[in-house]
């Protein structure tokens, strides 16, 4: 599929996204990353999205998106749906890696009638609130102290598995960089204080959710909270990390279109292994 890039009006200022046309009675399907991410992130799992209308939003303060207001879950709901808006996507399945999983949730929670169902890798309904002023202040002076790039190297090194390759290592730092340390900071203090508990309960898509064996940002601990408040399947995906979409865009791709032929099919069953 070819991949447009196509820059729309948002709630906080332009909002970049990639955006693929097809000509499908399918519901398109809505990629999400998380925050330190971009849209092209999702790249190698659009490339196997055949037969369906897909779009990849760069968060505000992301990827090719202006920066402005507030960085929380909702902030970042208002984004997508106002990418969707902007191409004329009414209704769709949302894809959510990391904490663009709570911004999916919260999307649903929202405008229910524009979410056809949610898959969310590596996501959790909170991963610092408990503690939040000690977690969120030591990560804003660990930035400070070693700096970007450092910071987000160590950052890359905890998100993938233990097979990941060099190269997928250094893109998302690459892919983390060239920002404002002042709205790294900001990005970072709502991530880290974000619960989505609220949102959860409230949200009636069918959902699926996808953890990484060694997932350590949101261990499998965490999907499966997730998943019990969505009323939904949660898989362990052996020897992956937080980044699986990245880490294994394929085995991601294939679980996605089970996902949506169950949805979209009742009657068909897919594999579940439990968190």
């Amino acid at each position: 599929m070819t991949l447009r890039r196509r820059v729309v009006p948002g709630p906080a200022g332009r909002i970049s996204c990639l955006w693929g046309e097809a000509d499908s009675p399918h519901v398109p399907v809505v990629f999400v990353h998380g925050i330190n991410g971009a849209a092209t992130q999702w790249s190698s799992v659009i490339d196997q999205v055949t037969e369906r209308e897909v779009l990849a939003v760069d968060l505000r303060g992301h990827g090719g998106s202006e920066p402005g207001g507030c960085y929380g879950a909702a902030d970042y709901a208002a984004d997508v749906s106002a990418a969707m808006s902007a191409v004329g996507i009414t209704r769709a399945h949302l894809v959510g890696a990391s904490f663009g999983g709570g911004v999916c949730v919260t999307l649903a929670a929202a405008e229910p009638d524009r979410v056809a169902s949610l898959t969310i890798i590596g996501g959790a309904l909170g991963i610092g609130a408990a503690s939040a002023g000690s977690d969120v202040e030591a990560a804003v002076a660990a930035l400070r102290q070693v700096g970007l790039e450092s910071f987000f190297e160590q950052a890359a090194a905890v998100g993938f598995g233990p097979n990941t390759d060099d190269e997928m290592l250094r893109e998302s730092v690459r892919l983390a960089l060239g920002r404002d340390i002042a709205v790294i900071e900001a990005v970072l203090r709502a991530a880290l204080t974000s619960d989505v508990s609220a949102a959860a309960a409230q949200t009636t898509a069918p959902a699926r959710v996808l953890t990484g064996e060694h997932d350590r940002t949101c261990p499998p601990e965490l999907g499966a909270a997730l998943a019990a408040s969505l009323q939904a399947d949660c898989t362990v995906l052996p020897g992956l990390g937080h980044m699986a979409h990245i880490e294994d865009p394929e085995q991601i791709a294939g679980l996605l279109a089970a996902h949506l032929d169950h949805v979209e099919r009742p009657g068909q069953a897919h594999t579940v292994r439990g968190c």
